[in-house]
């Protein structure tokens, strides 16, 4: 049984209950949903981009607004990753014992992210929970290139830690590959530094889910049980039963905002596939008993008819149904895990091989 399910992580925008799941949110805002229909809905903490959000806005636009939230208008809590995941995009990014390249898409313009850059971009984001910059090799590579990103991690941890925000937490990242004795040797490094909790890193990037069972609940067991555990984009809820029950307490993903945007409503059924025809004339919500908007306005027939006709306000709807059954799921998690277990079992035929998007990004 997961030790953190009575947990609290304080922040400057208040107390978060673990297990918690974050939205993702890369440039400051939730794709589809205005803020002011996130704070109603009671989410309180997001994650996003610090090097989406270095580029664009700026952070010139951000000091001006006293931060993140003053920017966006967020009541809650955010998270900001540095971008080392994206390495594994290795078309976009260079990447030596400095830091990290990275290409933006949209703009094409460059920036080398070092550790103590990175430190700086989240200083002056203002976020409440600032990860550390890490080095993440593609699954499938050489033992050396493990070895390599384990001592590199380190050697950045310690430079992203030298300097302090005032509110500000940081956490480090945990490297080490599918080998326990590298993952066990990153645990003993990054727990050695003055950090506030720990990020689980390079997994969930290809590896069978039997691998991912196996080297998480080895690194786990490595990190002192009084930290805060994060594994960064695993979002569906059969993966989070299962690792919170493994003690992981921070969970994010896209999960639920961009299966919505694909015609997905998670119900506690499982994932229900709005583009189907059966729905055509289905007057009912897409889950009932759903006290959210959508659920209370409108009927499966229709969200099937504003997504053949590539309405907007589909994405809308189905992605504050998705949100909101995530809170409620969550809540389970924290709280009935029996029921929490049950839903759980009703999404994971999903995860082996049944099309719902489990990406991130």
């Amino acid at each position: 049984m997961n030790k953190g399910l009575t947990r609290e992580l304080r922040t400057n925008h208040g107390s978060l209950e673990l297990p918690i799941f974050l939205p993702v949110a890369t440039r400051g805002f939730v794709k589809a949903v205005p803020m002011y229909k996130i704070n109603q809905m009671g989410i309180v903490a997001l994650i996003s981009n610090s090097v989406h959000l270095s580029i664009t806005p700026g952070l010139d636009n951000i000091d001006r607004t006293n931060g993140i939230n003053g920017y966006t208008g967020f009541k809650g809590s955010y998270f900001t990753d540095s971008g080392g995941f994206q390495i594994l995009r290795e078309e976009l990014v260079k990447i030596d014992n400095e830091g990290i390249v990275f290409k933006d898409k949209k703009s094409g313009s460059s920036l080398k992210i070092t550790p103590s850059v990175s430190s700086e971009i989240q200083s002056r984001i203002k976020s409440d929970i600032a990860m550390m910059l890490d080095d993440c090799p593609p699954y499938g590579a050489p033992t050396e290139r493990y070895r390599l990103s384990v001592e590199r991690t380190f050697e950045w941890g310690k430079m992203f830690a030298e300097t302090k925000t005032p509110g500000q937490k940081k956490f480090g990242i945990i490297q080490g590959g599918f080998n326990a004795e590298l993952r066990e040797e990153s645990s003993k490094l990054m727990t050695s530094i003055e950090f506030d909790g720990f990020a689980i890193g390079g997994l969930k990037i290809g590896e069978p889910r039997e691998v991912t069972n196996s080297v998480l609940e080895k690194t786990v067991n490595f990190i002192p049980p009084e930290y805060p555990k994060y594994l960064m984009g695993v979002g569906d809820p059969a993966s989070i039963y299962d690792y919170s029950e493994k003690g992981i307490d921070i969970f994010d993903s896209t999960y639920p905002t961009r299966n919505a945007r694909h015609g997905y409503a998670l119900t506690i059924n499982g994932p229900l596939n709005l583009k189907n025809s059966r729905y055509s004339d289905d007057f009912g919500p897409i889950e009932a008993g759903c006290e959210c908007e959508t659920c209370q306005n409108y009927s499966r027939s229709a969200l099937k008819e504003l997504l053949r006709n590539e309405d907007p306000t589909f994405q809308y709807l189905v992605t504050i149904h998705n949100l909101s059954f995530m809170m409620k799921f969550m809540d389970h998690v924290r709280n009935a895990r029996e029921r929490a277990r049950e839903i759980s079992k009703n999404f994971s035929k999903f995860n082996n091989g049944e099309k719902i998007t489990h990406a991130d990004g």
